[in-house]
């Protein structure tokens, strides 16, 4: 994974308090760096604050007047290596959510805190807060929908997140990724528009959002997937989504299109 010094000027305006025209302009050039490399992971955290700072105040508001949101914003829930132990989830039965969970960050060498620190480019604690927890949780995600971490189930991934919440970011990234790999897997374009349905539909169930995962890890994983309203058949057909040469990237990893909620 390419890491990189964000551009200081990002890092210390408010992206709250800037024009649509100012937001969308950093949030554009930021997405053109990540289409010409999909590694630049700092850029489309950066796109991603920009492209929704518009949207956040309704976010907030359903966030927090969930009571599972509010609890969990209450008590500033983190999920990282200081708050969950690895080690443990790891040595549960197969086939709970804690146990899938820690399998998937192993099989992928992935760590939770790579994005333990909060959004530099807003300072509003409860706008803060609510997008590290989207991102810290990006991963769980991948566990309860099935959708791997090869570049077509990034993109499937990121429209099943936007039909949970509805964020531009999502829905650009989503759109412009399966367009951009239409000609090596069209069929790629049919599995983010079934993504996205699925996604509004399981909403309706438990908003994955407001989800309070640490409370169910010695939970089946079958039994959280139908709390959260994602049906073994979803989960059964998200390997078409996978694409194994992504145009513009030599590795077939994309943690560039990855926890840009």
């Amino acid at each position: 994974m390419q890491t990189t010094t964000p551009d200081p000027v990002q890092t210390t305006l408010d992206a709250t308090e800037m024009s649509t025209t100012q937001r969308w302009r950093r949030a554009l050039a930021a997405l053109g760096k990540v289409l010409a490399d999909p590694q630049r992971t700092d850029q489309v955290l950066v796109f991603s604050v920009y492209a929704n700072a518009g949207t956040m105040p309704g976010r907030i508001h359903r966030f927090l007047e969930h009571p599972d949101g509010r609890r969990l914003f209450d008590e500033h829930r983190t999920i990282d290596t200081r708050s969950v132990d690895l080690a443990a989830l790891g040595a549960l039965p197969v086939g709970t959510l804690g146990r899938a969970y820690a399998d998937f960050l192993r099989t992928h060498q992935l760590s939770p805190d790579v994005l333990e620190a909060p959004p530099a480019q807003v300072r509003d604690p409860a706008i803060a807060y609510i997008i590290q927890r989207l991102r810290q949780t990006h991963d769980l995600w991948h566990v309860v929908t099935g959708y791997e971490t090869d570049p077509g189930s990034e993109i499937a991934l990121q429209a099943f997140t936007y039909g949970q919440l509805r964020n531009p970011s999502s829905f650009v990234l989503s759109v412009a990724g399966s367009l951009r790999a239409a000609r090596v897997k069209p069929g790629l374009v049919r599995e983010v528009a079934r993504a996205m349905r699925a996604g509004r539909r399981a909403g309706k169930h438990h908003p994955l959002a407001v989800f309070p995962w640490e409370d169910h890890w010695h939970r089946p994983l079958a039994g959280v997937r139908a709390m959260l309203g994602i049906t073994p058949r979803f989960v059964a057909a998200t390997r078409r989504a996978r694409l194994d040469d992504y145009p513009g990237s030599g590795d077939k990893s994309m943690p560039g299109l990855a926890r840009a909620a």
